[in-house]
């Protein structure tokens, strides 16, 4: 059976070594043009006259039969695989090779898209029973895209073992992303923070005795973050649009904002997720789409108002959901609309409602740090802290307005007393 101009995989009987009943071992034979041919013994013996040949399996459809085939079937998979496995590392690929890495001997460590692959299929398992995001595993497919051009740009192969791989591969990765790639530094550290990843899996899963670019530091430079001050979002709560779209624009908005939802996990909401929790009060119950952490919010007043105004509508009887809300893209043409008319000078997404609720509507009122945490979804407070240091920065800048027109001017009482 020719699998490729190079490999043929053969399943054949040997006759010298019969049986008392006959039955002779079915083999199977790797042929690599080039290359003398190798093989081994499959365990099973079987009648020849119910041995096809041509066609490499057994005739007839006994339980024997279907069992021999279905390892037949295994067998010359995996010997495909593995021949694909030492393609991607090696021009020079010999049958014996491919008939030791098939019985794992002498075979080399996993290489580094193999643990991807792996990674992205258990992934892919979570995203299909509903536990992790779609959005999430295409990130990782795409960090996969991005490993394989720097190894075939870089370094020159179509893979590369994980015992080759050092510190330095790293930093050459970081160049590629940015120099080459044009990536900002942000999304370059992200790719290398998802290889350290993978590559910590291999550690775990005993493919790879330690994680070389372990010590290599992601630095992550904080973005600029356009927040609503407790003004322009009273400026936006206040203002009534006649157009229905802006006007449904602007309460979803104001939802995701008193509620810290962002655009996906918002969209998603349905009735089902507002519950009568333990204190009697209304709040959303739900798992976070990215990271599936538990995201239980109590729903402000303004926000239950925003529901209750739109229970009744077309879309979210239909659809089953909370709000009648637009394709991302769409949302956040129609927001700056909407930022517009109010007069409000910043660029509004969806993402900065959920940075408003964080800074304006919870810390900066002071809520605990650990509460909002929880709120929010986030897998760890660090990331929570980010919002923290906004806050800071909004004090900092408040006080030397403050300092600028502040002062102790001496009490009228104490200027009369002096002129007496």
């Amino acid at each position: 059976m020719k699998v490729s101009q190079e490999l043929s995989i053969l399943f054949h009987l040997r006759y010298d070594n019969l049986n008392p009943q006959g039955k002779a071992t079915i083999c199977v034979r790797i042929t690599v043009t080039g290359f003398p041919r190798d093989g081994f013994s499959l365990g099973y013996k079987v009648e020849p006259s119910k041995f096809n040949k041509d066609a490499g399996a057994i005739v007839g459809k006994s339980a024997e039969a279907i069992e021999i085939n279905k390892h037949l079937q295994h067998v010359k998979t995996e010997l495909i695989r593995h021949y694909n496995l030492l393609k991607a590392v090696d021009d020079t690929v010999t049958p014996t090779m491919i008939k030791n890495s098939y019985n794992g001997i002498n075979r080399e460590k996993r290489t580094l898209l193999e643990v991807t692959d792996f990674h992205n299929e258990k992934f892919k398992e979570k995203v299909d029973k509903g536990k992790r995001s779609d959005k999430t595993l295409k990130k990782w497919h795409c960090t996969k895209d991005k490993i394989s051009a720097f190894l075939s740009n870089v370094i020159k192969m179509k893979d590369i073992p994980l015992g080759r791989i050092e510190y330095a591969f790293a930093e050459d990765f970081f160049d590629y992303l940015t120099l080459t790639e044009g990536l900002q530094d942000n999304s370059a550290m992200k790719y290398i923070k998802n290889t350290k990843q993978l590559l910590k899996l291999a550690v775990q899963r005993k493919w790879l005795n330690a994680n070389p670019i372990e010590d290599y530091v992601c630095s992550y430079i904080n973005p600029e973050r356009d927040i609503l001050s407790a003004d322009e979002l009273s400026t936006m709560y206040h203002k009534d649009f006649s157009i229905h779209r802006l006007q449904e624009t602007k309460d979803a908005y104001l939802f995701m904002a008193l509620t810290g939802y962002a655009y996906k996990d918002a969209l998603l909401l349905t009735r089902d997720h507002v519950v009568k929790f333990f204190d009697g009060e209304d709040w959303i119950v739900k798992n976070r789409e990215k990271t599936w952490c538990r995201e239980n919010v109590p729903l402000l007043p303004i926000a239950k108002e925003i529901l209750k105004k739109y229970e009744n509508h077309p879309y979210c009887i239909a659809n089953n959901v909370l709000l009648p809300i637009n394709t991302n893209q769409r949302f956040n043409g129609y927001l700056k609309e909407v930022a517009d008319l109010c007069g409000i000078d910043k660029n509004l997404t969806t993402h900065t409602a959920r940075h408003t609720f964080a800074t304006t509507v919870t810390l900066a009122n002071g809520v605990p740090l650990e509460t909002v945490s929880a709120m929010l979804g986030h897998k760890s407070i660090r990331t929570t802290q980010i919002y923290a240091k906004i806050v800071a920065s909004k004090v900092s800048q408040d006080m030397k307005s403050l300092k600028a027109s502040f002062n102790l001017a001496i009490p009228e009482s104490l200027l009369l007393s002096a002129v007496a």
